[in-house]
């Protein structure tokens, strides 16, 4: 039976016939990346800004508090019907994530019922459910009405929920399988704590901390998960829950420069062999040393080398950092290191890199850069040329959904669930001098794969040599440069004396102490004079 507010939903559309989607609809449809004014620095600014968008366009509203999972599925029960089929095909269609997951009714009651039922003999689901719910409904509710329809709603009296504002509560403690089941959908979107939760709770297997199996029916299909916005092709881009499933050779990815499916160089590979022709024996898994450091042997830079992509969160590109999604506009920057450093008993990860720039100082010499990673915070060190600057970051604030968040270093054994594809003989770019595309380093390697990473280990050192991910980057280890230690556990020593006041003469988001705190920045003017000076250069240049 129908609860009095969906009720009254119901008659309403039962009053009228579905409406076309008018052109704005269709439009706002195929447009994948919210404008500015519907965006916030992590979940819950963001969701603070829609319900304010909400308030002002809603006549009766709601907190999601105050509404019980049940209604809420008599909400979102009573829009199935009256959906716009022109919206959900675009979605569909796309891979958008705004694509509704069943076609009908009965199979969202019987998922809902499903839910229902777990959460009745595990409370602490309640508080999750629902704010899932209050999600998936104000979604449904933009999303997959068209204004007209709307409008006429609103002439009813209909009432609607709000997004939660509040830290969302772990879903989940372990206990079950129909638990899990329900939680699958609720920790997806924090696919990042999957691999950078701390190694304690992963693994004491605290739910949310282990990445899902992507072969799992209720994935089956569903990928890619951000819809591929960018419209890579499957060289470029091949997630484990797409279909049809991913191939060897597929997903390999390269030296990438843009977010053009074009702008890349597409290493060259040959499957070799299926996993029923491979010797198990010779295949090495795809796990980190616990503890180590990663330097050519003759002290030369590109023991390890990387094209880092993530979000584009300054015009520079200076600091930046991967996320769990392509939505957004993204930063590209090859770079070889001197040295890597790894030690998950210390929750710390340092690589010291030599960076080649772009854009507006893409004619400047290459500048030296230190990434230092330690507990949640990340410190990253940039001597550009005659001034040192520092940006502190919160690696997490990008991806938050239930703040307040903090990731860290990636897990050693975050790869242990990998699918194995196969051997193949691919190119390894940057390696012992080695090139990009066609120049590269070519070896029998066993390709693996997990959700939209892609992990290469070498059978004779036995270690990870390759690894993309399309939207994080690529990242490229010499069999011959690692060694299972670390020598001087000063690398590590945080906040750095660069991040400190008195320290570098720029320090973006760093107090005195070198923390990380937003909005508090020194010394921009001094970035500013040299924007201005190359920018001069390179007029000079083609002039």
């Amino acid at each position: 039976m129908l609860s009095r507010p969906a009720a009254v939903v119901a008659a309403a559309f039962a009053l009228l016939t579905a409406p076309a989607a008018g052109s704005a609809d269709l439009q706002r449809a195929r447009e994948k990346k919210p404008r500015d004014a519907y965006r916030g620095e992590d979940q819950a600014a963001l969701s603070r800004v829609l319900n304010e968008h909400m308030k002002r366009a809603e006549g009766r509203v709601r907190a999601c508090t105050e509404w019980a999972p049940p209604e809420l599925q008599d909400f979102m029960a009573s829009m199935v019907g009256q959906r716009s089929d022109e919206m959900q095909e675009i979605y569909r269609n796309a891979k958008d994530r705004r694509s509704m997951k069943f076609d009908n009714l009965e199979d969202y009651r019987a998922h809902w019922e499903e839910l229902n039922g777990a959460s009745g003999r595990y409370p602490h689901l309640l508080e999750p459910q629902r704010e899932s719910h209050c999600r998936q409904a104000v979604m449904w509710w933009v999303h997959h009405l068209t204004e007209d329809r709307r409008v006429a709603l609103r002439a009813q009296n209909t009432t609607v929920p709000l997004l939660p504002e509040g830290p969302k509560r772990q879903c989940g403690q372990g206990l079950g399988e129909d638990e899990r089941r329900a939680c699958v959908g609720i920790n997806e979107p924090n696919s990042c704590d999957w691999c950078h939760s701390t190694q304690a709770k992963h693994d004491a297997g605290v739910p949310g901390t282990s990445p899902p199996n992507a072969l799992d029916p209720a994935f089956h299909g569903k990928g890619p998960d951000d819809g591929n916005p960018h419209g890579w092709d499957r060289k470029r881009r091949c997630d484990q829950d797409q279909l049809p499933p991913c191939q060897m050779c597929e997903g390999i990815g390269g030296r990438a420069w843009s977010d053009k499916n074009e702008d890349i160089e597409i290493t060259p590979c040959t499957p070799v062999a299926t996993p029923d022709k491979v010797d198990k024996s010779t295949v090495a898994p795809p796990l980190y040393p616990k503890k180590f450091t990663v330097r050519r042997k003759d002290g030369q830079q590109g023991g390890y080398s990387d094209t880092l992509i993530g979000w584009k969160t300054d015009p520079f590109c200076f600091g930046f950092f991967p996320q769990n999604d392509s939505i957004k506009p993204l930063c590209y920057r090859s770079q070889d290191a001197y040295v890597k450093y790894y030690d998950i008993e210390r929750e710390a990860a340092r690589t010291d890199y030599n960076v080649r720039l772009t854009g507006a100082f893409s004619k400047a010499p290459n500048i030296t850069a230190t990434i230092l990673m330690v507990n949640e915070t990340m410190w990253v060190q940039n001597h550009l040329w005659a001034v040192d600057q520092c940006i502190c970051t919160n690696p997490s604030g990008n991806h938050c959904t239930t703040p307040p968040c903090k990731s860290y270093v990636w897990n050693w054994d975050t790869f242990k669930s990998a699918q194995y594809l196969g051997r193949e003989s691919i190119g390894a770019e940057w390696i012992q001098n080695s090139g990009t595309g066609n120049a590269s380093k070519m070896m029998e390697l066993d390709h693996f794969i997990m959700w939209s990473h892609h992990v290469w280990t070498d059978p004779v050192s036995r270690r990870p040599t390759r690894m993309w991910k399309p939207f994080n980057g690529l990242q490229v280890y010499d069999p011959e440069a690692w060694t299972d230690d670390i020598t001087d556990p000063s690398v590590f020593e945080s906040p750095p004396p660069l991040c400190k006041k008195g320290g570098a003469k720029i320090r973006i988001h760093c107090d005195d102490d070198g923390h990380y705190k937003e909005g508090k920045h020194e010394g921009m003017e001094h970035l500013q004079s040299l924007m201005d000076y190359w920018q001069k250069a390179e007029t000079a240049i083609v002039v």
